[in-house]
């Protein structure tokens, strides 16, 4: 089952788009100068034992990808990363579903001072580490966040970029983007899944699995982008950056129904935001010290927040202060703070076939909380194994993320196949 997008129409843009990236991208292939093809093929075990309606979940997830870059020549680059997604899971009976997405499918035009890339995929902005204020550009599926990591879980777009380089240092980046895709709870069957939110409204029978989903039409005055330049000062690189978009997650209301005998209607809507951000990094020494902030007033919000990470050896380790405040804009004023820290610590083993990782983010203002373990074994060099639990903590009466996510404790086992 494909996931469904904004429209229709966006959808099926975006299935012929990385068709043409397919059809442009195959026959280069017998006259390009490198090609790189890779992949792996993974099957995961998970269980999710403290479900918010009681009992407990169990999943098995599977996933083909396949990458593959080529450069015909030394100005033109073309990218296909693909995947096919498999459940078969007891979500309180029996579920099952396939997913099938482009990640990556476009095409690069280089120059000595400017790059084209169009396609379908996924650009990052920001440069703080998992949680990153204005990396804004695509949308993300909750699921795959909590794990795997915010790279796995970014949804690709269909977009435009272009970057010009002034000099070595300094460079300017555009970017425009249809509104062609939201975010998920979870790709492989999002109605049922433990980590969709919208089961836990409290409401009447039916009205979860028939959200009228507002989305933003096909249109040209509905485009996204923005544009970010960066340059190196001394021994700082900064950005500054700005985008104009549609949130991924929309607002959910009841509204009435005007069919009779029927209580009502579950709309969801997608806002106009605007994000003005910028960003620095420096090196001291053995440590990285990172900063990020961005505006948004159309959420009447700020998020800004600070990390160093370091690696030594067989370890690396990071840590971020992330600060956000909000405030109404109509009627009595009413001003909110989060402070959360995010830290990580990694350790390799016997010349990296093994290794450990701990992450966790808490938020000390709602008394909320998330801690992910990872312990890898590379059983061969094209083969390995990963183990990962995830434990969320917060009171039952708080409206904060990682409070509403309380009940979804889960373990898993992967087995990876590399190609």
């Amino acid at each position: 089952m494909e996931p469904k997008g904004f429209s229709p129409w966006v959808n099926a843009r975006a299935k012929a788009l990385a068709l043409l990236m397919i059809l442009i991208f195959v026959p280069t292939l017998s006259y390009a100068q490198k090609v790189d093809v890779g992949g792996d093929v993974s099957v995961l075990g998970m269980t999710m034992p403290n479900q918010p309606e009681g009992g407990s979940t169990q999943e098995l997830r599977s996933r083909a990808r396949l990458d593959v870059t080529a450069d015909p020549t030394s100005w033109l680059r073309l990218k296909f990363d693909g995947s096919v997604d498999g459940l078969v899971a007891d979500r309180s009976g029996r579920v099952n579903d396939v997913s099938v997405r482009a990640r990556d499918a476009w095409v690069e035009v280089r120059g000595s001072k400017a790059d084209l890339r169009v396609g379908y995929g996924r650009l990052v902005w920001g440069r703080l580490d998992e949680i990153m204020p204005s990396d804004v550009l695509n949308p993300i599926e909750s699921s795959r966040y909590f794990l795997e990591g915010r790279a796995e879980a970014r949804l690709p777009v269909a977009f435009a970029r272009s970057r010009v380089f002034f000099t070595d240092d300094t460079s300017l980046e555009a970017i425009v983007s249809l509104p062609g895709r939201r975010g998920r709870f979870d790709e492989l069957d999002e109605a049922t899944s433990p980590f969709n939110l919208l089961r836990d409204l409290v409401l009447p029978a039916g009205l979860i699995d028939n959200i009228d989903r507002r989305e933003p039409k096909a249109e040209w005055r509905n485009l996204q982008g923005g544009g970010r330049v960066s340059t190196t000062l001394g021994r700082v690189d900064a950005s500054v950056s700005a985008y104009r978009g549609f949130e991924s997650f929309g607002t959910v209301s009841l509204e009435p129904s005007v069919v009779p005998l029927v209580v009502g209607t579950l709309v969801e809507r997608y806002a106009r935001f605007t994000m003005v951000a910028a960003d620095a990094e420096a090196i001291v020494g053995p440590w990285a010290i990172r900063a990020e902030t961005a505006y948004f007033p159309d959420r009447a919000a700020v998020d800004a927040g600070v990390g160093v990470d370091r690696s030594a050896g067989d370890y690396r380790v990071f840590t971020s202060v992330m600060w956000h405040r909000d405030w109404t804009t109509e009627g009595p004023s009413v001003v909110n703070h989060d402070l959360s820290l995010i830290s990580s610590i990694e350790r390799r083993f016997a010349r990296d076939r093994y290794m450990v990782r701990v992450f966790g983010v808490s938020n000390p203002v709602d008394a909320s909380g998330f801690v992910r373990g990872v312990a890898a074994w590379t059983v061969r060099d094209n083969v390995a194994l990963e183990v990962s639990g995830g434990v969320f903590f917060g009171e039952a009466d708080s409206t904060d993320t990682l409070s509403r996510f309380r009940d979804r404790d889960f373990a898993f086992a992967r087995v990876r196949w590399f190609f």
